[in-house]
This record gives C-alpha cells, sequence and structure tokens, in this order.
C-alpha cells in the first residue's frame, strides 16, 4: 500500500498544477465573455500599455509574484485577483481530485477506474463554470448564457455517457436514466428559481432575481441532480447572509448621512452564493445525503402524497 502514495501524490500535484492553468483561463474568460470577445484571440496583453504578455510572465502564480503584481513593460499594477483565481481553481481541482480518486475505492488490484477520473474531470469542469460565473456576476450583476447554456449541454452529456457519475440519489444506470436525470435536475433548478423570481418580482414590483440566476441553478440541476438544485437554491441564502447584511448596513449609513444611493446599493448578486452553496454541497454530499437530506426528503415525499389524498407509498 505504500507504493501508492507516490502515485497519488503525483497525481495531487498534477491536478493542482492543472487548475492554476485552468484559472489562469478563466481569468481571461471573466474578463472577455460579457463583452462578446474571443477568448482566444489576442492573446493576454497589458490592458494600459497592450504589450503582449510573454510566456514567461503567463505562468500561474509564480509570474505575478516574480514580477510583483507589475507589468514588465509599463510598470502598471497587475490585480492580485488574478492569481488568487487561479490558486482557487488549482486548489478546488486538488479537492475534486481528493474527492473522486483518491479517498473512492480503486478496482480489484489497487488500480484507479475510468469512472473515478471520469468523475473528477466532470466536477472540475463544474466548479470551472461556478468559478467564472462568481465573478462575473460580483463585477457586472450578470451571468452569461455561455457560461450556463455551455454547462447545461456538458452536465446533460457527460451524465448521459457516464450514467453512474452523479452521485445517489442523482446516479442512473442506463445512458437514458443518465439524461433524465440531468433534464430533471435541469427543470426543478431553473423551474424553482423561475418561479420564485416570478412571485417575488409580483410582490415587490420590480426584478427581484435575474435570468442568469434561472440558468446558473438549472446547470447545477444538471450536474448534480434535482434535489441537490433544491438543497442548493436554499442553502445559498445562509451563504450570503454576511454579505447581505454588511450591504445593508452600508445602505443604511448612507441614507442616514445623506448620501447619494444608487441601485449597486439595494442589490446583491445571487449567483455567487449559488455557486458556492453548489460547491459546498458538492465535497459535503455523501455526509449530507446520508446525515439528514436522504430523510428530509423521504418525509416531504410522504407529506405531498398525503395531501393528495395518497397515504400508502412504498418507499
Amino acid at each position: 500500500m505504500l507504493s501508492v502514495w507516490p502515485v497519488l501524490a503525483s497525481l495531487a500535484i498534477g491536478f493542482f498544477l492543472i487548475g492554476t492553468v485552468v484559472g489562469s483561463f478563466l481569468n481571461v474568460c471573466i474578463y472577455r465573455i460579457p463583452w462578446e470577445k474571443s477568448v482566444v484571440w489576442p492573446g493576454s496583453h497589458c490592458p494600459r500599455c497592450w504589450s503582449a504578455i510573454e510566456p514567461r510572465d503567463n505562468i500561474p502564480i509564480l509570474s505575478w509574484l516574480a514580477l510583483r503584481g507589475e507589468c514588465r513593460r509599463c510598470g502598471s499594477s497587475i490585480s492580485i485577483r488574478y492569481p488568487l483565481v487561479e490558486a482557487l481553481v488549482g486548489l478546488l481541482y486538488l479537492g475534486v481530485f481528493l474527492l473522486d480518486v483518491a479517498t473512492t475505492p480503486r478496482g480489484p488490484w489497487g488500480q484507479f477506474t475510468t469512472t473515478q477520473f471520469a468523475a473528477a474531470i466532470y466536477h472540475a469542469i463544474f466548479l470551472s463554470l461556478l468559478v467564472a460565473a462568481t465573478f462575473i456576476d460580483f463585477d457586472l450583476m450578470m451571468i452569461p448564457d455561455q457560461i450556463t447554456v455551455t454547462g447545461m449541454v456538458i452536465g446533460l452529456a457527460m451524465g448521459t455517457a457516464w450514467p453512474g457519475i452523479r452521485p445517489a440519489p442523482a446516479s442512473a444506470t442506463t445512458h437514458l436514466g443518465g439524461f433524465l436525470t440531468g433534464l430533471g435536475g435541469l427543470i426543478v433548478g431553473a423551474g424553482l428559481t423561475q418561479s420564485i423570481r416570478a412571485a417575488a418580482g409580483f410582490v415587490f414590483r420590480r426584478e427581484a432575481m435575474g435570468l442568469g440566476d434561472v440558468t446558473l441553478l438549472g446547470m447545477i440541476g444538471a450536474f448534480m441532480g434535482w434535489q441537490a438544485a433544491v438543497l442548493t437554491f436554499f442553502l445559498a441564502a445562509f451563504v450570503g447572509l454576511v454579505p447581505a447584511a454588511w450591504k445593508l448596513l452600508n445602505y443604511l449609513r448612507k441614507w442616514i448621512g445623506g448620501g447619494q444611493l444608487s441601485s449597486s446599493d439595494r442589490e446583491i448578486p445571487y449567483g455567487p452564493y449559488l455557486s458556492m452553496a453548489a460547491a459546498i454541497l458538492l465535497f459535503s454530499w455523501p455526509y449530507v445525503w446520508k446525515g439528514w437530506a436522504e430523510g428530509l426528503f423521504r418525509t416531504l415525499r410522504v407529506l405531498f402524497w398525503w395531501v393528495l389524498g395518497v397515504e400508502n407509498i412504498r418507499e
């Protein structure tokens, strides 16, 4: 068994390094996709002097540290968010490796299985899309369809190709079952958000949530199943409590002080908290589902049929 650890350590480092490279690419996507610019051409360049960034200055995390956060040509500052996003995605990829490969049962001869790596790739893509959606929503209060619709397609396609790739109870045994599970998660996730969006809009007479939140939770459902989509929606409200309270305090401070208020003082993006909630559930799902969520959904299922007048329900 000891001989496995060097392999695990090498794979863990590899996943982290791949994550930092993907994080570097996501920085480009976060900046360009909202403005409908190509994420491939032109190459990365300084936004001030427009000089192309040399390959030696495009190494994730290390180049920013070596340059001390400044452009080599003009000396303008480079936001610390770039290496932080790279490090964040690297750590998420490392977490995916631990979740899907390192801590899951291996083959009869101790070998890694195709399903393990397929699950790791599946979740790595999912988390990458969540990171892109989070920072774009923070910056511009919008979530582009290029992120969420692409995610829906990938979630459905990979869930169909590998029916057992999703965790219980969203796993399936057939390709059709994998597709229908993802489709059901997409419909429930998007439908739940749209229903609450419409109800809140009717009550408050203004848009309470954006369409990007609808498609984002639809994407989450396509990847994780409808049960996880429902839990994500409500967990996101708790994840966003502290930022919402902070924004409310700032709003009251400006209002009491007679400062000029803008729409940004009253609005808070919900997409980042949906993404954070989905990531939390992804890494904790085996404990969450077996710990209490399975019993909760079973109780809700019985209550649902009881309301409809059906009392004897098979488990």
